[in-house]
């Protein structure tokens, strides 16, 4: 895959630019194409101020995640073409099997999407979603990864 627009939003209230390596339209061509269904565990928990969502994604790095919000559902992608097999080497078991997922998450009403942020460390992704004194009308928001 070949990255050459910049992530460009007026919306943005991140700090300096974003340049995802993965293109929404060429990650649901590959997921629809060959990616077995994976669905990593998830922990949502209720905190006062937000929702903390916990994804175990372990081996990956922040630039292969694509994490957006339509309304109130939460989507994060994950794809990875490096499977990591040097050569010489053949495996005896293969569990490790992150290669490419999309999971969906529904979100309460009461959460601004807008403002969701993420970080990636240590093999979890945790996003925390603000929640919203009335039910927001939250329209595509690209989500980046710290």
């Amino acid at each position: 895959m070949e990255n050459n627009v910049l992530y460009d939003t007026p919306r943005s209230i991140y700090p300096g630019a974003y340049t995802p390596l993965l293109k929404e339209d060429e990650v649901q061509s590959a997921l629809n194409d060959n990616c077995e269904t994976l669905l990593p565990p998830v922990n949502i928990t209720e905190l006062a101020d937000a929702f903390k969502v916990e994804v175990a994604i372990p081996g990956f790095r922040r630039e292969n995640f694509l994490i957006h919000a339509d309304d109130n559902v939460l989507s994060v992608c994950v794809m990875k073409k490096d499977c990591g097999l040097h050569e010489g080497e053949s495996f005896q078991l293969k569990e490790f099997n992150y290669g490419c997922f999309d999971r969906h998450i529904i979100l309460p009403e009461n959460v601004n999407a807008e403002f969701i942020c993420a970080e990636y460390k240590a093999g979890i992704l945790r996003l925390y979603v603000p929640k919203a004194v009335q039910p927001a009308r939250n329209l595509h928001t690209n989500i980046v990864v710290y």
